[in-house]
């Protein structure tokens, strides 16, 4: 089956003196992967990593065949320097997804592709190589639409699974998202990169989850963000089973 083309489709409308943001966007019916960096300010090897998940910005796949989001970790803030971008929630995630894949602690920079741990990055492969590793055929389409306005910060997703995907459709899919910081930097005073610069792509800003539904062959769910819970260039999404954190499809794009 063909694979649709992503697409962010924009649409404004004005309610009083307040503008509301719309945007649709769709992954397509084959695999996207979600490219997941564990990185830390703390941390002196996270640079290069940072900086090599930043040279998907010119990759003509991004937001088509994979979806990048650097979650920082908080254990590296014992070192004196507090990661403003790390959570709690981001290192329980790390444990947990490196925990499914059989691997025992953890550790950054550690990337992880699809659900699995991928250590190409220390091989001097690329990313887009470890991606299409992964990639799977026939999984179904992953549709957001996105509002936001002064007051609002809404995600309405559909996902269509392929005739040949197999799901439990008595066991609830959830849908996570992350909005993304884009073109961010900090100066770091302490710690193993004191007074340094760091830059940053695709910083997850919030992490939310909400089970979906099953109706009409589909699976639906709508998720809101606090008022002032970020500010974000772009948008990411993924779903995955209710009893995993590996990801099943993504979707994403740059948002207005």
């Amino acid at each position: 089956m063909k694979k649709l083309i992503t697409s962010g489709l924009l649409t404004i409308a004005i309610f009083g003196q307040q503008q509301v943001l719309a945007e649709t966007f769709n992954s397509g019916v084959n695999s996207v992967a979600l490219v997941e960096l564990f990185s830390s300010e703390g941390c002196h090897s996270c640079p290069p990593a940072d900086e090599k998940l930043s040279e998907l910005l010119d990759s003509p796949n991004l937001f088509k065949k994979f979806v990048p989001v650097a979650f920082h970790v908080d254990y590296w803030d014992r070192l004196g320097w507090k990661d403003p971008f790390a959570t709690p929630e981001y290192t329980a995630r790390q444990y947990t997804l490196l925990s499914e894949g059989g691997s025992k602690g953890a550790y950054t920079p550690n990337f992880i592709i699809s659900g699995n741990e991928w250590k190409g990055f220390f091989r001097g492969r690329s990313i887009e190589s470890g991606v299409d590793s992964f990639a799977k055929n026939s999984i179904g389409n992953l549709k957001i639409d996105y509002q936001s306005s002064d007051s609002l910060h809404e995600v309405k997703a559909v996902f269509s699974p392929d005739k040949g995907l197999i799901v439990d459709k008595n066991k609830p899919l959830i849908l996570s998202v992350a909005p993304l910081g884009m073109g961010l930097k900090s100066n770091v005073k302490r710690g193993e990169n004191r007074n340094k610069q760091l830059y940053h792509e695709f910083v997850a800003l919030d992490w939310q989850k909400i089970a979906m539904t099953f109706e009409n062959n589909q699976w639906v769910a709508t998720l809101n963000f606090p008022k002032d819970a970020h500010k974000a260039q772009a948008i990411s999404a993924w779903i995955s089973n209710s009893n995993s954190l590996i990801p099943i499809q993504a979707v994403g794009g740059y948002i207005k």
